[in-house]
């Protein structure tokens, strides 16, 4: 009895520990979201005193639904999100498969590998819109002269593709590192096992290493879709949503109705309903992974 008395007490201080912790995470997480909850059912025009601020209800809300933009805007979002995804989920398992070897050098190459992960969005997007996509200046511009044919307006006819690669080139080395790290931690006894049982490298990947890294792979792309759903910087430096609305997602549009149409109640709405999407698409995909997963259960 002292012991479990003893052991009440201690597991009670652990949770009384967990309390400041939880008070800062509602604190940073729900307030603001709160609040925007609370700006989206108000009339508010930032440049515009005179109108005052006014509680309109649900008129934000049926505005941007009637809005044909807004559903353009969300389509783009999906596509962004879901190419991106299935090309970081393809080439980080690819890429992790070669880069879990014994070689001279792996250590070096993995670094290398995972080094565009680092690198911030806005400078990504710098270096990739002018020292290598601009048509006048960049690599672009040097490799159409030696093919003599004239530059390619990747940021203007090719806007969404080229987001959708600049997301991929900065995101597949966080698959990479989950993956990898999924790989690593596969006993070498099981795989030696399955070669003295005749399977050949092809078998062994599908029957062992993919279901033994399954957790690895919904845990990538469960974080990468909640990553790159809010996408902002590489697209706000590249093509700024354009040209019109043709690259231009959800983070993005909300930053465009609040900062240039000053529109703050219209803009809380839509990353109301942003919010909302998330949630049901992660909800969707996580029941999706559990059917469909690699894995016996």
């Amino acid at each position: 009895m002292p012991q479990e008395m003893a052991k009440k007490k201690a597991s009670h201080r652990v949770n009384l520990l967990f309390l400041p912790a939880l008070v800062v995470v509602l604190v940073i997480t729900q307030i603001p979201f709160v609040l925007t909850l609370g700006l989206s059912f108000l009339k508010w025009i930032v440049v515009r005193p005179d109108l005052g601020i006014r509680y309109i209800g649900f008129d934000n809300y049926l505005k941007i639904f009637m809005d044909s933009t807004f559903y353009t805007v969300i389509l783009n979002t999906f596509i962004i999100t879901v190419s991106s995804i299935l090309f970081c989920t393809v080439l980080g398992i690819m890429i992790s498969l070669l880069l879990d070897r014994k070689i001279p050098g792996i250590n070096i190459v993995r670094t290398l590998m995972i080094a565009p992960f680092f690198v911030m969005d806005a400078v990504a997007g710098i270096i990739w819109k002018t020292l290598m996509l601009h048509p006048s200046f960049g690599v672009n511009l040097y490799i159409a002269n030696l093919l003599h044919i004239r530059p390619v307006d990747f940021l203007g006819a090719f806007s969404m593709l080229t987001v959708i690669l600049l997301i991929v080139w900065q995101w597949t080395p966080f698959f990479i590192l989950i993956i990898l790290a999924g790989l690593q931690s596969i006993p070498e006894e099981i795989i030696e096992s399955s070669k003295i049982d005749g399977a050949n490298s092809f078998q062994t990947l599908i029957h062992i290493k993919l279901p033994s890294i399954s957790n690895h792979i919904e845990v990538a792309v469960m974080l990468g879709v909640i990553f790159i759903l809010k996408v902002f910087g590489v697209i706000y430096v590249t093509t700024s949503g354009g040209p019109g609305f043709t690259s231009t997602n959800l983070p993005y549009y909300v930053y465009k109705v609040g900062f240039f149409g000053w529109d703050i109640g219209k803009a809380a709405a839509i990353a109301t309903v942003m919010v909302v999407l998330t949630l049901l698409l992660l909800l969707g995909l996580f029941r999706f992974m559990r059917r469909h997963s690699f894995a016996t259960r």
